[in-house]
């Protein structure tokens, strides 16, 4: 299976490194479109006017988008920041450097898509944005990320722990999606919750990597390897209570006119 994330709005600022080859970057094909965006993110520079495009309030640093080029640069894993990236690492210490992140793919308002070992820099860009002369990020990106894409995740499972504009980049009808979803259940009734669905979303991909569960190829061993990884969590919540997940439910698989399919998958916490 793959494993399809969204990156983080905070962001470990490299302190060394290399500066930015995105010619070094995975998926070379999309070389020329990534210093295309960077070229355009560089040329708004720090001001009011770029905090405006970027929909950022006025005390967001937007400095570090005037040194795309030049700035320090480190792997896009510790790069990233916040609650789905620590909750891989918590779930699967280590689990940057396994061979099991090969599976794992970034998604990036700036650089399209992103695997966990490619260098970059400190940067501020949501692919929810439009950009002058690019329009929306996640509508400029589709048809490059259609393209690079479908090659290599072509008919296979992709855990999708994507939302919003990052699942828009990329819909991959030539694969088959199975989107994470989290709702918690109190008094028998439910609510979708947002920020804490990160976490999950995060752990139950670190313990697919921790527990060789990336491997799955198939439906019914996909859903062992994903039951598995599960039910094995327990997150404690800012107040200290204990939370697990008590159901994982599958809606139905619906194929697309181009090979794949879509289903949701839910993890029903309590």
């Amino acid at each position: 299976m793959l494993i399809w994330l969204p990156p983080s709005e905070g962001k470990n600022a490299p302190t060394h490194g290399p500066a930015l080859d995105v010619c070094a970057l995975s998926r070379q094909g999309l070389a020329e479109e990534r210093r295309r965006v960077c070229e355009v993110l560089e040329s708004l520079g720090d001001g009011p006017e770029a905090a405006a495009i970027l929909k950022v309030g006025s005390r967001i640093d937007l400095s570090v988008n005037t040194a795309l080029t030049s700035a320090p640069c480190a792997p896009a894993s510790s790069v990233f920041t916040g609650v789905l990236y620590e909750a891989i690492e918590e779930c699967a210490p280590g689990a940057w450097s396994s061979e099991g992140a090969s599976c794992m793919s970034i998604f990036s308002g700036l650089f399209g898509v992103l695997s966990p070992t490619d260098l970059i820099p400190n940067h501020r860009v949501a692919m929810g944005v439009s950009l002058p002369d690019l329009g929306v990020l996640s509508t400029w990106w589709a048809p490059r990320l259609d393209e690079a894409l479908s090659p290599e995740a072509s008919e296979r499972i992709v855990i999708d722990g994507r939302s919003g504009p990052y699942r828009a980049a990329c819909k991959a009808p030539w694969a088959r999606m199975w989107e994470l979803r989290v709702e918690r259940e109190v008094g028998g009734k439910r609510s979708v919750i947002s920020h804490d669905a990160k976490r999950w979303r995060g752990a139950v991909a670190g313990r697919l990597l921790a527990s060789n569960g990336y491997s799955a190829e198939e439906t019914a061993s996909a859903q062992e390897a994903l039951e598995g990884a599960a039910y094995s969590l327990s997150l404690h919540d800012s107040q200290g209570n204990e939370h697990r997940v008590a159901k994982v439910e599958y809606g139905p698989e619906r194929q697309t006119k181009k090979g794949g399919s879509t289903r949701t998958v839910t993890l029903v916490t309590h």
